[in-house]
């Protein structure tokens, strides 16, 4: 692919005027149509109902105070593939037709051939909650220890990583013991996500088959399946490390949140009281952080403003 394509974006039965939620940061977007049927933009499937579990993305307005929209989508190529690489989204208001600047999606992955051929998706209850944690710490090595000892010896969880080992470099996903975990965080090893589950996994259901024979951990298994996700740190400059943890105490199936079962959410319900109880969370919802980790983080903020 070399050249930029260009796509009226219009629904299958021809219409073309849509109401437009979109967020930028997370590249996910709604359209909805003059008789209500809505649809979602690209891969916004994947990341929507995350979203807007804290927040319903408000409606676009022109500043002629309309708020009905053509959309046009311009897909830029990666050099040197067939993929594309980022989307433009151009609106035109139809009332004075007012052209906006395009919102730009980067694309990270490939192959990207379906962004083009079904450009929107219907979507019959776009605006479904269902109960979604995204907990968000900064922590020390010694604080990851300690949760880790908390997932171990309180809850008597079985612990899952999946990891490389150096000089190997092989990525596996396996049961593991604290003091594997211990060394998979410490010692010659790197590592994408630990899960927590009250029963054993088979490994196998959970990877997909690769050619190197390394194992690819299926992507938010944690979603559907009773299982909870501590993620790798990102290393924030300046700021330090920022650990994730995802679980849900419903799924979702066919557009309603079904419950999981009343065990998790006593798993779930145990974890959030032991942070709050062993964590600063002065950071805002859902944040639990190391009291170093937290003073660090509100001595760079304090001298940002300096």
């Amino acid at each position: 692919m070399h050249q930029e394509i260009t796509k009226n974006i219009a629904t299958a039965n021809g219409s073309n005027e849509f109401q437009i939620r979109v967020l930028k940061e997370e590249g996910v977007g709604l359209l909805t149509t003059r008789n209500e049927e809505n649809y979602l933009i690209l891969d916004s499937i994947d990341y929507w109902y995350d979203v807007i579990q804290d927040e319903y993305p408000k409606k676009k307005k022109c500043s002629c105070k309309n708020e009905w929209f053509n959309v046009v989508f311009h897909y830029i190529p990666r050099e040197g593939t067939d993929d594309i690489r980022e989307i433009g989204i151009v609106t035109t208001c139809t009332a004075c037709s007012k052209v906006s600047k395009p919102v730009w999606i980067d694309i990270d992955y490939s192959p990207t051939e379906e962004l083009i051929k079904n450009p929107i998706h219907f979507c019959e209850k776009p605006n479904i909650k269902y109960k979604l944690q995204k907990l968000s710490s900064y922590w020390s090595g010694d604080d990851l220890k300690n949760f880790l000892q908390f997932i171990f010896n309180d809850l008597k969880l079985n612990v899952y990583c999946w990891f490389s080992q150096h000089p190997e470099n092989k990525r596996k996903f396996e049961k593991v013991s604290l003091e594997k975990a211990i060394q998979i965080i410490t010692v010659n090893h790197r590592y994408l996500n630990f899960y927590f589950s009250a029963e054993e996994l088979d490994t196998s259901d959970y990877t997909v088959p690769a050619y190197d024979n390394e194992a690819y951990v299926k992507e938010g298994i944690w979603r559907r399946n009773e299982i909870i996700q501590l993620s790798a740190p990102f290393r924030i400059m300046g700021y330090g490390l920022l650990y994730c943890i995802n679980f849900c105490n419903q799924y979702l199936d066919k557009g309603n949140a079904k419950d999981k079962s009343e065990q998790f959410e006593i798993i779930t319900t145990k974890i959030q009281k032991w942070l709050k109880e062993n964590f600063v969370t002065k950071r805002g919802k859902n944040c639990f952080d190391g009291q170093n980790a937290y003073d660090k983080l509100m001595a760079r903020k304090d001298a940002e403003r300096k």
